[in-house]
């Protein structure tokens, strides 16, 4: 099984939309316009993990160049597909294309019960920075890591 990681184009919305709706964690945003956005302020770029043709995990980051940082929106792995390293690929080629585009620092943040993406963080060089107590509605707290690159 060949694993490709790869900055996703518009056609592969669809796969990304089936991967969030199987794993129950459709957004609430509408993904269509952030491929299209044009902004030389703000880019969004998606990657996806494409196995023998399939998607089978996808992220999103948004890079900032008021102050060179970018930061993860989303990490998404099939839940079949999970603990093969295909997060950390994904996490890989949004540090490399965040330090092709001069940012300084990778940042990152999600609820502080989501061990998984906890564990991928600190695996891949992560330190806390901070926490938001107010942010979900749930009044679950937010951890926010960040990297240097």
């Amino acid at each position: 099984m060949l694993l490709e990681t790869r900055i996703a184009t518009l056609k592969d919305l669809p796969s990304i939309l089936g991967l969030e709706k199987r794993n129950g964690a459709p957004t609430n945003e509408d993904l269509h316009i952030l491929f299209e956005v044009d902004n030389p302020n703000e880019k969004c770029r998606f990657f996806v993990a494409e196995e023998d043709g399939d998607i089978v995990g996808y992220s999103r980051m948004h890079l900032y160049r008021w102050n060179n940082s970018a930061y993860i929106i989303t990490i998404l792995v099939d839940a079949e597909h999970r603990r093969r390293e295909i997060g950390t690929r994904l996490l890989k080629a949004m540090e490399d294309f965040a330090r092709k585009n001069k940012a300084r620092v990778l940042l990152f943040d999600f609820a502080s019960d989501n061990a998984s993406a906890l564990q991928l963080c600190f695996k891949n060089g992560f330190k806390m920075c901070g926490y938001n107590d107010k942010i979900y509605p749930n009044g679950k707290i937010a951890l926010y890591l960040a990297k240097e690159l």
